[in-house]
């Protein structure tokens, strides 16, 4: 066999095994991600549930806060 034919097979094997090493780390990244959101949803349901005048109370300011920029922005 050529040398460059031997080079480019190594190339492609290379080349596939660090996509699938890049696909499955990005899949462990995601999976991780999604349990990390999941733990902070619950966390702030919980937090909403036992202070419920606190969460309205943030959920006012920050609809204050995203109109105010909504507003300066189309203005």
């Amino acid at each position: 066999m050529d040398t460059d034919k031997i080079k480019e097979k190594a190339e492609i094997a290379f080349d596939k095994k660090t996509y699938e090493d890049t696909i499955s780390k990005l899949s462990d990244e995601r999976d991780r991600l999604e349990r990390d959101l999941k733990k902070e949803y619950r966390n702030a349901r919980r937090y909403v549930r036992s202070n419920p005048e606190q969460g309205v109370g943030i959920s006012l300011l920050g609809g204050f806060v995203i109109g105010f920029v909504v507003a300066k922005l189309l203005d």
